[in-house]
């Protein structure tokens, strides 16, 4: 009966994409090209997203969230759609009926390139968490038509080359018919919105990303055009587009800083105007905004949303600036994700004038009133405006993902934390079938909260222990079909997956890598467990450390293969161009997972939580989010505590020139690479060192050295404990399942809020 039922489904289906092919292309489906049968498919599912996507908008409950984030990491359309609409064994026929794999058709999509890091797992995972609890909302997001860099490795550096994802367009948006107008540094832009439907996991509740495109107000001047003078016919065209071309663009010039607010000005206007729009169109006045609305800011980008907030409400509806103060609190919340140096922007009293005179006006009258409440809310110092203090003075709450940075830090007005969750479905569910098929033989049917705590009782389950080995040795399989690189599976995978930057300290990892090879090339009768060190990540276009990083790990790494004896125990690996799948293949493979973060600077790592669903062990700072909760855990512990960092700063504790010359393992390490001939080892380590130096190893990686030499043995000789290393995994995933969406930062939102009144 279940078989005729599905026949029934495919035949549909079949029908479905027949009809679209008719339409779209006169074409039969046993000729049509890979394109057209994608096209077709994504039509089908559209069409069932659709009704659900109406029916959720006709939701008649008030309250309505959005979201305010330059990031989000979606993965692809197809897949998700596929995986929440659960239909992949229907496609998977239907597809080998008309003589396509269901792999190609996943494969032809391009990844949405609309975030590269936290930020963009975060704000996915928060609008996809909304969705699941039916609460409406909004994810606004700058319709960037080359994303993110796209990464190649060449000649041991990395190049950067443009990500033109929306080239051939996307088949899950559909543009607006409304509009909204912007004076930006004397031109007039164009806001359009491109809406994209955010399926729940039950596939019965839409949430909406919203992308934000700017367009010319007018056409290709006729006139210079035909006068030959090309640059100026288009100049509206390349000044409105350029907005939305690129994510992170090089701020490090006056232009590169200008053409970033620039982006965070369109983008902040479009999104609150559009907020406001909606509120009216369903209120007949603006009261009660702050009952019916949250807004999260997700870091420091959208910070020019608040001040337009207040602009609005007090030229559009006549409310005073003490007043829409009060009111702004009670609707913004800030997130915190990034907390380097580079992350706090601050921007020219006069560049932000040049942008749009208003908002300026706007940010002085908003410090007028804020100086009376306290005379610290200073939001413009030394002819700058500080995005950060913005936030700070003008949200509910100022909120961090980890518990010790909200217990460490001081600042102008309250500080929180709350416990953000990961998409479980998307990076284990959906991504690891053969972990959740031994779930599933053992009693657990999902990765649901209260299913993950079925696995305490088979720690001792000899069978389950034997497969999970071997499903891990499968997805090392697919890893090593994806690097392209003759790899040991029973080598420790050791996996580094995320943004390079010298807070991350891909540095350390590298040098522990180092110094290794150069302690078996002096010792080669030393017995070490075969390791695979997995990078993934991509360098800012204008840091030049991370640059140098990526420089420094390749050269290593050809350092390395060169040598026929060390190359078979030591193995680096760089996966290029990293995305959302790339990621989940290197997650799924990982027997342990690294956040090297310096503990004063890491917030929250997301890829920590998928390691852990996806049975890794975890080696960490002792930051982030380790501290959060109070369920037990098996990280191996590296570094110094935040206190101990920052004492050691506060009391000069620390010299790195005293300690390189007293610290035998690192002085070994570092001259050995300096000492390197070019031919074997392609990088001028000494530019490295130079840097480090200069800082007083500031993200302290020779400091650290040793101890995470000396956890990389531990862990070495726990890998060969199988029992042991399986039960540190189950306490890894127990503790990431307390790991959800805080109930409190929405109840914020329907109970009422505090009282920020001035």
């Amino acid at each position: 009966m279940k078989l005729k039922q599905n026949r029934n489904k495919e035949r549909k289906l079949l029908k479905r994409i027949q009809s679209f092919l008719y339409s779209f292309y006169a074409k039969n489906a046993n000729n049509a090209r890979i394109n057209e049968v994608y096209d077709c498919l994504c039509r089908a599912l559209m069409e069932d997203i659709g009704e659900i996507w109406v029916e959720s908008k006709s939701d008649e409950s008030e309250f309505e969230v959005y979201i305010l984030s330059f990031e989000y990491l979606p993965g692809k359309f197809i897949e998700r759609n596929i995986a929440k609409l659960n239909k992949e064994e229907e496609i998977r026929e239907v597809l080998r009926e008309i003589g396509f794999s269901y792999e190609e058709v996943i494969a032809f999509e391009k990844e949405a390139s609309l975030g590269v890091g936290d930020i963009g797992i975060g704000s996915s995972y928060l609008i996809n968490e909304l969705a699941n609890r039916k609460i409406r909302s909004v994810a606004y997001a700058l319709r960037y038509e080359n994303g993110n860099l796209k990464q190649k490795l060449i000649d041991g550096m990395q190049v950067e080359y443009s990500d033109y994802w929306l080239a051939e367009g996307s088949n899950w948006e559909h543009k607006k018919g409304f509009s909204y107008e912007l004076n930006i540094d004397g031109k007039k832009h164009k806001s359009i919105a491109h809406d994209v439907a955010i399926l729940n996991d039950r596939a019965d509740f839409v949430s909406t990303l919203r992308l934000l495109q700017s367009e010319p107000t007018k056409a290709v001047s006729y006139a210079d055009f035909t006068r030959g003078d090309i640059f100026k016919a288009y100049d509206d065209y390349i000044s409105t587009s350029s907005i939305n071309q690129f994510l992170y663009i090089d701020d490090s010039s006056y232009d590169g800083k200008l053409l970033r607010l620039k982006q965070e000005y369109f983008y902040s206007a479009s999104a609150i105007r559009d907020i406001i729009k909606r509120y009216m169109n369903r209120y007949e006045s603006i009261d009660g905004i702050d009952e019916r609305v949250k807004i999260f800011a997700h870091d420091i980008h959208p910070t020019i949303a608040l001040a337009e907030f207040i602009r609005i409400l007090n030229s559009r509806f006549h409310i005073s600036i003490k007043e829409a103060i009060f009111i702004a609190r009670r609707v913004f919340e800030h997130m915190a994700f990034s907390i380097t140096g580079d992350s706090l922007e601050t921007y020219p009293v006069d560049m932000i004038k040049r942008v749009n005179p208003e908002i300026l006006d706007t940010i002085i009258l908003i410090q007028d009133v804020l100086i009376k409440e306290d005379p610290s809310y200073y939001l413009i110092k030394n002819g700058y405006v500080l995005f950060k203090n913005i936030n700070l003075a003008l949200s509910n709450d100022y909120i961090f993902l980890s518990k010790i940075l909200k217990e460490e830090k001081t600042a102008i007005r309250k500080l929180s934390y709350t416990n953000f969750g990961t998409d479980r479905l998307m990076y284990a569910e959906q991504n690891n079938y053969r972990l959740m098929e031994i779930f599933q033989k053992n009693g657990i049917s999902d990765l649901s909260v209260g299913e993950i705590l079925k696995i305490d009782k088979l720690r001792n389950k000899g069978s389950f222990i034997d497969d999970l080995e071997e499903v891990k040795y499968r997805n090392k399989l697919d890893l090593i079909k994806l690097s392209g690189e003759k790899l040991n599976p029973y080598s420790i995978f050791d996996v580094h997956l995320s943004i390079v930057h010298e807070s991350k300290r891909q540095i350390l990892n590298a040098l522990a890598i180092a110094y290794k090879y150069y302690l078996i090339k002096q010792n080669t009768n030393l017995r070490v467990t075969p390791c695979t060190y997995v990078f993934a990540g991509k360098a800012n276009v204008g840091y030049f450390m991370a640059k140098e990083t990526i420089k420094f790990i390749l050269a290593l790494k050809k350092m390395i293969d060169k040598d026929k004896f060390i190359r078979e125990k030591i193995k680096i690996i760089f996966v290029e161009d990293v995305n959302v799948f790339k990621s989940k293949i290197i997650l799924r493979a990982g027997d342990i997972y690294n956040n090297m973060t310096l503990a004063t600077l890491d917030n929250q790592d997301f890829h920590m939580l998928n390691s852990a669903f996806n049975m890794s062990n975890i080696l960490t700072s002792q930051g982030g989010i380790s501290k959060n909760i109070s369920e037990k855990n098996s990280f191996y512990k590296l570094g110094d505590t935040y206190k101990i960092i920052i004492d050691d700063g506060l009391f000069a504790r620390y010299d790195a020139n005293n300690f390189y010359y007293n610290n035998d393992m690192v002085k070994y390490t570092v001259d050995n690479l300096i000492r390197e001939s070019y031919e074997n080892f392609p990088y001028d380590f000494k530019v490295m060192y130079d840097q480090i130096m200069m800082y007083n190893d500031s993200f302290r990686v020779f400091k650290d050295l040793s101890d995470l030499v000396d956890k990389r043995r531990q862990i070495e000789t726990e890998y060969l404990d199988k029992d042991k290393w399986v039960n540190n995994e189950i306490d890894n995933i127990l503790w990431a399942n307390n790991f959800k969406l805080d109930n409190k930062i929405i109840r914020n939102g329907i109970d009422g809020r505090q009282n920020n009144r001035i």
